[in-house]
């Protein structure tokens, strides 16, 4: 049973004339937000190079008339009715909406503090950033970057001022993708998982790209393009596209967006790529199959959970063995490879090595979270003013260094590879590493209660039981417990990142058992 359903069944609404007032003008948001991800996805996609300037004014007007929306004084009032509305007639369902009213105030108190003039300078300025950003990489200059950056960061750092905070200006971000996470925290845990890894670094072994040829990108595609079906999304409620950085977005409650890039010399970078959004399109998908929606419950918990989705997806079941013992086959067929050419135990082998590499989309499972690790105490001092634009090559350089013991050869390989920042999305990198963490810790917990996976997935492509799972665990819960409480009731313990650490340990037994012939 989804959750939720008696949330606001049609027998009270009658008795429940606020909230229906309230859920109406939600319903009117949450489209035009639907609406303005498809201006997004569009910018990023299809959009003429000229058209840009254009489409970042429209972004910005619609980005400040849903703040205004949302935000104004009309809808809090509207809200607040609702509210002691409920809290007045004891009916069913009054528990479940006490939450969304919890979780919503939350929400507005915040959003509130932000000027329609800010949201709006800020979404036009990182809607124009991204395309300087794709070029600046592409053109290898970062001093191309630095002015519009320097701009993101002033205004990121006046949202944080307007947000509050109590000890850094980089908690206030943080808070809007990790809520209740703390740098503090943060540090001290991957201080940690740092030091955990450390021996396991040690252990990796690096193997050559076994592809015989370079792969056309038809053939690529169409062996990319059966997989999200495959884990249980549907393609007529997706669609898969190629782009700059690979991501996912959910424009509707049956419309989710994926994409991915091409690599001529290496089609598992697009696999992986796919693998990965699909997990977090899944993860959209379930959350609008619950009941009762759209409401500030039918939501992600936190992106640490979302992300714990895709690296599932991506790392527990698209890096195992009988994963590809299954895929195997299909990949050979498919780009035109015979078995003499490409044999398993060099594909596996070559999937789950381990070596300091430049790329964070690239990295290995171990060394992954090193990357993350960077990236955090980068835009940490970032935000908090202690470093300047300016100075982020040659500090990125020297962590990158220091961590990997690795030099860098261009900004191309180095500060400018993620697009993140180009968004103003400072906050979001730390949530990557809470993902690993919660994905191995959901994922043995899956394990445990779900023995015949392995044999299901290798014998008959049936993902089902873990999907179904995850449905039942994660996605149908929305936002109503936070991602704590979420991983608690679902494995039976805290949060951990031993459950990481372990799988990471078992990854390199399985590997140095492989016999290469």
């Amino acid at each position: 049973m989804k959750e939720y359903e008696n949330l606001f069944p049609e027998s009270i609404r009658t008795e429940l004339k606020s909230f229906a007032e309230y859920r109406s003008v939600y319903q009117e948001i949450f489209t035009l937000r639907n609406i303005l991800s498809v201006l997004h996805w569009d910018s990023e996609i299809t959009l003429p190079e000229e058209g840009r300037a254009e489409r970042g004014s429209q972004i910005g007007l619609l980005s400040g008339l849903i703040h205004s929306k949302y935000a104004g004084e009309s809808f809090y009032k509207l809200a607040d009715k609702a509210r002691n509305e409920n809290e007045q007639k004891n009916l069913p369902g009054q528990k479940e909406r006490k939450v969304e009213f919890e979780i919503l105030f939350k929400d507005l108190d915040r959003s509130r503090r932000l000027s329609q003039e800010l949201v709006e300078e800020f979404s036009v300025t990182t809607s124009k950033a991204h395309a300087v950003w794709a070029k600046a990489r592409k053109e290898n200059r970062f001093a191309d970057f630095v002015p519009i950056l320097s701009k993101i960061v002033e205004l990121s750092r006046k949202q944080a001022e307007c947000y509050g905070y109590q000890t850094e200006a980089y908690d206030a971000l943080l808070e809007g993708y990790e809520p209740g996470e703390r740098a503090a925290n943060l540090e001290k845990l991957f201080f940690n998982l740092k030091n955990s890894l450390k021996p396991l670094v040690a252990r990796g072994k690096k193997f050559s790209n076994p592809f015989p040829r370079e792969i056309p990108i038809f053939l690529q595609k169409q062996l990319g393009e059966i997989l999200p079906s495959i884990l249980g999304l549907s393609p007529k409620i997706s669609r898969l596209d190629p782009s700059e950085h690979p991501f996912s977005t959910s424009l509707g409650g049956k419309d989710k967006r994926i994409t991915t890039r091409y690599d001529l010399k290496d089609p598992l970078s697009s696999i992986f790529s796919i693998l990965h959004e699909t997990g977090h399109s899944l993860y959209e998908a379930g959350i609008s199959e619950i009941e009762g929606g759209p409401s500030p419950l039918h939501d992600s918990v936190s992106l640490g959970i979302h992300e714990s989705q895709s690296r599932l997806w991506e790392n527990q079941v698209g890096r195992s063995k009988e994963f590809w013992e299954m895929y195997y086959p299909i990949l050979l067929k498919t780009l035109n490879i015979q078995e003499s050419e490409l044999s398993f135990s060099e594909l596996f082998s070559y999937i789950n090595q381990s070596s300091p590499s430049l790329i964070r989309v690239e990295a290995d499972q171990i060394t992954y979270n090193l990357h993350i690790i960077l990236r955090f105490e980068i835009e940490r001092e970032l935000i908090n003013g202690k470093i300047q634009v300016a100075e982020l090559p040659e500090i990125w350089n020297s962590k990158m260094k220091d961590l990997f013991g690795i030099d860098v050869p261009s900004d191309r390989e180095g500060v400018l590879q993620d697009v993140h920042w180009s968004g103003g999305a400072f906050g979001y990198f730390p949530t990557y590493t809470l993902g690993n963490i919660y994905s191995a810790q959901l994922f043995q917990a899956f394990s445990k209660e779900n023995p015949n996976f392995a044999a299901e997935v290798k014998k008959d492509q049936d993902f089902s039981s873990l999907l179904n799972w995850l449905r039942k665990n994660v996605h149908w819960k929305g936002k109503y417990e936070s991602a704590e409480d979420l991983v608690r009731s679902a494995t039976g313990s805290d949060p951990d990142s031993s459950h990481l650490v372990k799988y990471l340990e078992q990854k390199l037994i399985e590997l140095e058992s492989i016999k290469h012939g």
